[in-house]
């Protein structure tokens, strides 16, 4: 039998003889994950990171796509082994499992219309000024914990767009890449929205359950996962392959 065969044949049978989880996937945050018009699978860059990076232990994954809120606080509560995509802060890593190597990192933008004339801001220009923000998303503790910075939460990234559109809100805090697929699939948006600073550039995670009985175990299963899929170049297969769905 050939060295190939070999391979192939203890892979299949890791696979064949493993165990199948279930993970709690956000379902409206593109291109990372999210649920397409007419598809039942949850789809994006994230879910097939996680998945392959698992499948190099021997553990299937489906995927129960809901809102991102429902995501976190049925984790939390043991319902859920998981969630992604989570941004781990000082804040929040107490109520995880979470593993050591992220998932990928994203920016924060701050967003205006463009008849707002600064640029270059960061989070120490927003307090006396109305932001939207997402409901359920995480955000930096410099944002949250600021009570001069006047919060408006929105059901969505899109709902914060449409706010900041109608003038209810002065700036919107959305994530660069999905902020961008809104405005290529929105002419108003592209035409009117802008880019006008950044808060950070955060690392986004999946949070194992601490009251799931497998939660501290699939946490560290995971971060082998994740640490093989980058050695052997699936990782960065992926991300070549993902980059090329945004142009």
């Amino acid at each position: 039998m050939s060295r190939f065969l070999i391979i192939f044949a203890f892979c299949c049978a890791r696979v064949g003889a493993g165990e199948e989880i279930t993970l709690g996937a956000e379902d409206d945050w593109a291109p990372y994950s999210y649920l397409a018009p007419g598809q039942a699978q949850i789809q994006g860059f994230a879910p097939k990171v996680v998945a392959a990076a698992l499948l190099t232990q021997g553990i299937m994954v489906k995927f129960q796509a809901v809102p991102f809120a429902r995501c976190l606080k049925e984790t939390q509560m043991g319902s859920l082994a998981g969630c992604f995509d989570i941004e781990k802060n000082d804040e929040n890593q107490s109520e995880y499992h979470f593993h050591t190597t992220p998932l990928f990192a994203e920016g924060l933008s701050i967003f205006a219309l463009d008849s707002v004339v600064q640029r270059h801001l960061d989070a120490s220009d927003l307090p006396g000024h109305s932001v939207a923000i997402t409901n359920g998303y995480t955000y930096p503790p410099l944002i949250m914990n600021n009570p001069k910075i006047k919060k408006d939460v929105s059901p969505s990234d899109e709902v914060q767009f449409k706010k900041l559109m109608a003038g209810r809100v002065q700036f919107a805090l959305v994530n660069t890449t999905p902020a961008k697929l809104l405005q290529q699939k929105n002419v108003q948006f592209k035409a009117r929205i802008v880019e006008v600073g950044l808060v950070n550039t955060a690392q986004f995670y999946v949070g194992f359950s601490k009251k799931h009985p497998d939660g501290a175990r699939l946490a560290q299963r995971f971060e082998l996962g994740l640490q093989a899929i980058h050695a052997n170049g699936q990782y960065e297969a992926l991300q070549k392959e993902f980059k090329a769905s945004l142009q």
